[in-house]
């Protein structure tokens, strides 16, 4: 998450003078933070249901719905009403009326990647590819409980026919393209069923890679150097969150994983936002004003994620009283009291 607010920062007016490294081990900075989350994104699902011998999958599709399209349609609502506020009643894009549909389920972003004219507002095409992986999540599950050799097999003869290959679909870049993050996600997934934890051999052996490749950057194709990178990086900090156990830190990092996601919807229109009524040419030249607009950026970002997070349980507990009979409601009410 931080990768991706620092990596989106840079962008607007910053890009020629970036506060932080924008091209670590010669990806883009932003790559590495979308790799992370695709990694995690396996483990933690895997984490939660691997080891389940029937997949409830009502169950589970109730889950991912009710954890992802509340709060990205809250997050769609207030971003463009403010919006549409602030432009004196002008619609914020010209989109075909028939485009709310990607957004209603998330994908806009993903869409508008593509070079589809879309609504698209807050959140980030990866939104969209993670709904992708939901749907897929029990087949890749069964595949890596029961199959795991020949469901790696098919991943990375996908993966290196994308690479080889180059499809094209409108103008959705390569690495945004199902077939090229499967290895990720795939290999949070291993991970968590067949590896546990990040042991110090693996996390040296990723030190190195890293280094080297942030010296030489040998690896020529940008999308395998992004998934290598990626998994190195990983291993690093699942071998650091091993070892790092100390209260004040895990208390933060618990905090700001609490409210990841209504972050990951919120940040990138607070940027453009502030980008719009800020000066930024002094940034771009003098660090220390640029570090103080970017601690600014956070504080705004974890407010309104915060409020976001809130009203997205409001809601949902205000949409249950709807449809829940009265008399459970008021079984459910009883219990709480007691």
């Amino acid at each position: 998450m931080l990768l991706v607010i620092v990596a989106h920062f840079n962008v607007p007016a910053l890009l020629t003078h970036p506060i932080f490294a924008n091209y670590p081990f010669h990806i883009f900075l932003g790559d590495l933070g979308v790799s992370q989350f695709l990694i995690i994104s396996g483990a933690a699902l895997m984490y939660t249901y691997g080891d389940e011998e029937h997949l409830d999958l009502k169950t589970f599709y109730w889950k991912r719905f009710k954890s992802i399209f509340p709060m990205f349609w809250l997050a769609f609502l207030f971003a463009n009403t403010f919006i549409y506020i602030k432009n004196g009643g002008e619609p914020t894009v010209n989109a075909p009326l028939w485009t709310i549909v990607l957004s209603f389920f998330g994908i806009d972003s993903y869409a508008a990647a593509a070079g589809f004219l879309t609504f698209a507002t807050t959140g980030e095409w990866f939104i969209g590819f993670i709904v992708i992986f939901y749907v897929l999540f029990p087949l890749l599950r069964y595949g890596v409980n029961k199959h795991p050799v020949l469901t790696a097999a098919i991943v990375i003869a996908l993966y290196v026919a994308t690479i080889a290959l180059k499809p094209s679909f409108h103008t959705l870049p390569l690495e945004l393209m199902p077939t090229s993050r499967l290895p990720e996600l795939l290999f949070g997934m291993y991970f968590i069923k067949y590896i546990s934890k990040s042991n110090l051999l693996m996390a040296i052996g990723s030190v190195i890679f890293l280094i080297l490749q942030q010296i030489f950057g040998f690896i020529p194709d940008t999308l395998l150097t992004i998934s290598l990178v990626g998994i190195a990086f990983f291993l690093v900090l699942a071998r650091l969150a091993n070892i790092v156990e100390f209260q004040p830190i895990k208390v933060v990092i618990g905090t700001i994983s609490k409210y990841s996601y209504a972050i990951f919807l919120t940040h990138h229109v607070v940027i453009e936002q502030i980008f719009t009524v800020i000066k930024t040419s002094k940034y771009a030249q003098y660090a220390a004003g640029a570090y103080v607009l970017f601690a600014a950026d956070c504080v705004v970002i974890f407010v309104l994620s915060l409020l976001l997070y809130e009203a997205d349980g409001k809601m949902k507990q205000y949409v249950e009283k709807m449809f829940v009979k009265p008399e459970i409601a008021l079984a459910k009410s009883g219990t709480k009291q007691n």
